[in-house]
């Protein structure tokens, strides 16, 4: 995480995959709240890359939690 944090504080963005696994990581509890809090910050003070927002949106879709339905209407 540390280099990630370090690529970001040199302006520089996170590619798809990147964004991907950070997310996956701290939702999976392998990031400690200070890693979460510095990278929550450097995204505050930036606007966030589509890339980097489709890399988010892959780790959601990639966490949820399938539901079967089908015995509803």
């Amino acid at each position: 995480m540390k280099e990630i944090l370090n690529h970001l504080l040199e302006h520089k963005t996170l590619s798809k995959e990147v964004a991907k696994q950070v997310l996956t990581d701290i939702a999976l509890g392998k990031i400690n709240n200070c890693q979460i809090t510095c990278f929550l910050t450097i995204f505050m003070m930036r606007s966030i890359t589509v890339e980097e927002l489709e890399g988010f949106r892959d780790a959601m879709l990639d966490l949820c939690i399938a539901t079967d339905l089908s015995a509803y209407n």
